[in-house]
């Protein structure tokens, strides 16, 4: 059996809803053997292979796995060599070699396309991240840029999740389950030990993505919410099965492990998976779905509220990773600085923005840039916004921001840098510059009194109050 079809177009493309269903699905009918995962003869002959994305006994609650049904199973490939040329620019354990500790405050503007024809793969690079894949603890970020389409070939990423972000660019992605397509305002999940292949349909594509080890993502929990909101369970999307029965002499799996890139080649397309049943799959969300929640009365609510998912820790409440947007929305709080207001935290934050502007910045924050405020360093609203915003007064009404999608990659773990990062051409030297302006608003008059004793205290004279 073959499909043939396989063009590019969303109108071919149907989906499963649910995060984290147990789902099933056949490109051939009575491809799923019935009442048994692994006959002894499968239906149409093909072969069971299952992909575990959790331990054997990992709590049933958490436990993650599908079973495919394949022409071929993928263990029919020859070994496994470093690639040539290496990658250079991907990092999976941070330490003293591949990265620096740095409490600034950085911020980079967006990345250009690059001259020569690159793919997702080589358009793929590291800027900071904390742990190691090797010991299952810890994440990565990474950004992209990329002017053409995987060919013949296929990426597997072995040492973690992927969290996908496009900037601009729509992505079509073809796995192992079947095919997403996914647009600017949208996000996929590819999880580890998937094959896939990144197509750009509408030509160059950047973006951020997010790689977490050991864990999985979740959707947070509501508490006091109550049983609905942020995001839905029902508007995550997974692709339904597609195969190709296709031969070719000289395709390669380009494996992530430990950081490094390493190919296999084979003598058939990965992508031929008549049907498969399970909850562990590739799936994408429309951000645009997101119900966001906000202050209706008095001051600004703490980001957690935009919380789209999850990667938890052992530590209730502590996440590995969480993924927060920043969406459209109606700001009414009265007798409050609206903004995000200044802050230092525990937690690490890297934002990027999709499109629009951001509310705390008025300027240098650009669509596809980003930036990072690690572990305890001060960030807050820049300059012309403080000012702007307090300039309004206390009787401003009910306000809607609009065409604007921020996103914040937070985390427990402190981010290390990377050199090439830091030494980047899109780095914004002059980032600091924006807060300088915050003057003094001090307007009691101990602090007229204080600044008089000072004066006389320099110019050696000592008269009390």
């Amino acid at each position: 059996m073959k499909q043939m079809e396989n063009q590019h177009s969303s109108d071919t493309l149907a989906y499963l809803s649910g995060f984290g269903n147990h789902l099933s699905s056949e490109a051939i009918a009575g491809a799923l053997p019935e009442s048994q995962n692994s006959p002894l003869i499968c239906p149409f002959g093909l072969y069971a292979e299952q992909i575990s994305g959790t331990s054997f006994t990992a709590p049933r609650k958490l436990n993650q796995r599908s079973w495919l049904y394949r022409i071929k199973p993928s263990v029919t490939h020859e070994p496994f060599k470093p690639r040539v040329p290496c990658h250079g620019k991907l990092v999976s354990e941070f330490n003293n070699s591949n990265s620096r500790a740095t409490p600034t405050q950085l911020r980079w503007r967006p990345v250009e396309f690059p001259q020569l024809q690159t793919d997702f793969i080589d358009g793929l690079f590291t800027v900071c991240g904390a742990g190691s894949s090797y010991l299952r603890h810890g994440y990565a970020i990474h950004m992209y840029a990329a002017n053409k389409s995987m060919e013949n070939s296929a990426f597997c990423n072995a040492d973690g999740d992927f969290l996908v972000v496009p900037q601009e660019g729509k992505l079509w992605i073809t796995t192992e389950c079947g095919r997403l397509q996914v647009s600017p305002g949208e996000v996929v999940v590819l999880p580890q030990g998937f094959r896939f292949v990144v197509s750009l349909p509408d030509g160059p594509s950047r973006g951020y993505v997010a790689e977490i080890f050991g864990t999985h993502f979740q959707l947070p929990d509501l508490g006091p919410i109550g049983s609905n909101g942020l995001a839905g369970p029902r508007d995550f999307l997974v692709p339904t099965a597609w195969f190709e029965e296709r031969t070719c002499s000289d395709f390669t799996i380009v494996q992530k492990f430990g950081g490094e890139l390493f190919t296999a080649k084979q003598n058939f397309s990965p992508f031929n998976v008549v049907a498969w049943h399970g909850n562990y799959v590739p799936y994408k969300y429309d951000l645009a779905r997101f119900c966001p929640y906000n202050t209706v009365l008095i001051d600004h609510g703490d980001p957690s509220i935009n919380t789209v998912l999850t990667a938890p820790t052992d530590k209730p409440g502590v996440a590995l990773l969480d993924f927060v947007i920043f969406p459209p929305r109606w700001l009414v709080a009265e007798h409050t600085f609206r903004p995000p207001y200044y802050h230092r935290n525990c937690m690490s934050e890297f934002m990027g923005l999709i499109y629009g502007g951001y509310e705390a910045k008025a300027d240098g924050f650009l669509p596809g840039g980003a930036s990072l405020h690690s572990c305890m360093t001060p960030h807050g609203p820049d300059t012309k916004t403080f000012e702007a915003t307090v300039a309004l007064g206390n009787e401003v009404g009910p306000r809607k921001i609009t065409n604007t999608m921020a996103f914040m990659f937070e985390s427990s773990l402190i981010p290390r840098v990377c050199q090439w990062a830091l030494e980047s051409r899109y780095l914004d030297d002059d980032y600091y510059q924006c807060w300088i302006g915050l003057r003094s608003h001090f307007t009691h008059e101990y602090g007229d009194e204080m600044n008089l004793q000072n004066e006389q205290n320099a110019s050696g004279t000592n008269t009390e109050l």
